[in-house]
C-alpha cells in the first residue's frame, strides 16, 4: 500500500526547490507519495530575493506576530494533511506555534501518526545555553520519532538533548551546483575584462562577499577588517553581491571608498561571472550556504570563529579549502592577507574546493533524504 509524507516549511526559498523535485521523484519510484506545505516569507525575507516557486506544493500564507525579540510564526495547516499522512516532517523553530499544536493534541488523537524534525538541531547562533528558549527546543527535539538534521554538528547536537542516535538521518545540507560549475567552466577571459572594466575593477586582488545582508552577517567586522586590509594592501578591492535588510549600509560603505564594488543579488550565470573575479572569498559573520559558492568556483573562504556559525561550517576544513580564522577584525584581515600574498598555496586550496562538490552534493543528500524517509515510514 502506497505511504503519504508531508514536509512542512516556513518559507520556500529557491534553492530547495531542486531538492524537493528530485526527492517527489525518487520517492515516487518506492510508492511514497511526497507533499510540501509552505509559507509566505517576512518582509525582511523579500528583501534577500531568494524566493522559490513549487508549483505542485500547497502555498499557505504566514502571519508573523513580533513582540520584542520574539517572532511567532502563525500557519493553518489543513488538518486533513495530519489525519492522513503516514509521516509529518516538521521545521524545528521554536517560533512555529503549529509544532505545538501537533506534538500536544493532534499526536494524542492520531497515534499512529509518525512525526519527525528537518533542521539545524538546535541554535547555533545563541548565546546562552540555558535560556527557556534552548531549553524549550530540547524538550519538543525529544517529542518525534526521527531527526533529519543538517550535517554531523547537527548530529551531536540532537545526541545531547537525549534523542536515540539511530533515528537521526544526517542530510548534509547542500544546494546544486552543477550549473555554477558549468557556468564557471564556460567563462572567457574576454568576459572577466569586460566586466572587471565595467565595474571600474583593476582584479588583481579581489576579495568577494556573497551574502544577505543582516545583522548576522556582521558587516560592519567586515568593513573594518576590508579598510585595514586596503591599508596595507593598496591593490586590494572588494566586490559585494547580495541583497537584504541591511542594503543601505552596504550601500553606504561602498559610495565612499572606490575600491568596494556593490552589485546587488546575482543569480544564474552572471552569478557565476562576478564570482570569477575573485581570489578570495571574506565571510566574517554566519557562513551559511555560501560555503557551496566557495566550493564550486574555487574560491578559498576565510571565516571567523564567531559564536554564530551555523552547522555547515563543518564542511570548512581550515588550512585545505579555507581559513577559519579567530574572531577578531586584525586576525581576519591577516588570515585574507596571507592568502592573497601566496597563490600557490591559494591555487591548491581551490583544487581542493572543487573536489567538495562531489562529496557535498545536492543528489547524495536527495540520497540521504530519502533513504531517511523510508526507514522512519517502518517504525
Amino acid at each position: 500500500m502506497s505511504k503519504e509524507v508531508t514536509i512542512i516549511q516556513r518559507r520556500m526559498v529557491r534553492y530547495r526547490v531542486t531538492l524537493f523535485e528530485s526527492m517527489r521523484k525518487r520517492l515516487a519510484e518506492k510508492d511514497v507519495m511526497l507533499e510540501i506545505i509552505y509559507g509566505t516569507p517576512t518582509c525582511d525575507d523579500i528583501l534577500r530575493h531568494d524566493e522559490g516557486l513549487l508549483e505542485w506544493g500547497l502555498r499557505i500564507p504566514c502571519r508573523y506576530i513580533n513582540l520584542g525579540n520574539l517572532q511567532i510564526v502563525l500557519q493553518r495547516i489543513p488538518k486533513k494533511f495530519l489525519h492522513t499522512q503516514d509521516l509529518v516532517i516538521l521545521p524545528h523553530e521554536n517560533k512555529f506555534l503549529f509544532n505545538y499544536w501537533v506534538l500536544l493534541r493532534e499526536r494524542q488523537k492520531r497515534k499512529c501518526m509518525r512525526l519527525a524534525f528537518f533542521g539545524h538541531g538546535g541554535n547555533f547562533q545563541a548565546t546562552k545555553n540555558n535560556n527557556y528558549r534552548n531549553k524549550l527546543r530540547s524538550w519538543t527535539a525529544r517529542k518525534v520519532d526521527w531527526w533529519f538534521a543538517y550535517t554531523p554538528l547537527s548530529v551531536e547536537k540532537i545526541i545531547e538533548y537525549g534523542f536515540p542516535e539511530d533515528h537521526i538521518t544526517c542530510l548534509n545540507n547542500a544546494v546544486d551546483t552543477s550549473n555554477l560549475i558549468q557556468w564557471r567552466e564556460s567563462i572567457s577571459p574576454d568576459e572577466l575584462e569586460a566586466l572587471s572594466v565595467s565595474l571600474g575593477l583593476r582584479g588583481k586582488k579581489v576579495g568577494i562577499f556573497i551574502g544577505s545582508l543582516y545583522r548576522e552577517k556582521r558587516l560592519n567586522f567586515l568593513f573594518f577588517a576590508s579598510d585595514r586590509i586596503h591599508r596595507k594592501l593598496e591593490d586590494f578591492e572588494l566586490l559585494m553581491i547580495g541583497d537584504g535588510p541591511l542594503r543601505n549600509q552596504v550601500r553606504d560603505y561602498a559610495s565612499m571608498r572606490p575600491w568596494v564594488r556593490w552589485v546587488g543579488a546575482k543569480r544564474g550565470r552572471e552569478k557565476a561571472l562576478h564570482l570569477a573575479l575573485g581570489q578570495v572569498m571574506l565571510n566574517s559573520g554566519l557562513t551559511g550556504l555560501s560555503i557551496f559558492d566557495s566550493f564550486a568556483m574555487g574560491l578559498p573562504m576565510v571565516a571567523t570563529e564567531c559564536y554564530i556559525q551555523p552547522p555547515e561550517i563543518v564542511y570548512l576544513d581550515p588550512g585545505r579549502n579555507g581559513m577559519m580564522v579567530p574572531n577578531d577584525e586584525e586576525a581576519f584581515a591577516n588570515g585574507v592577507l596571507e592568502l592573497l600574498a601566496d597563490p600557490s598555496r591559494r591555487k591548491k586550496m581551490a583544487e581542493v574546493c572543487k573536489k567538495e562538490c562531489d562529496h557535498y552534493s545536492l543528489d547524495k543528500m536527495v540520497d540521504n533524504f530519502c533513504e531517511g524517509i523510508l526507514q522512519a515510514l517502518k517504525l
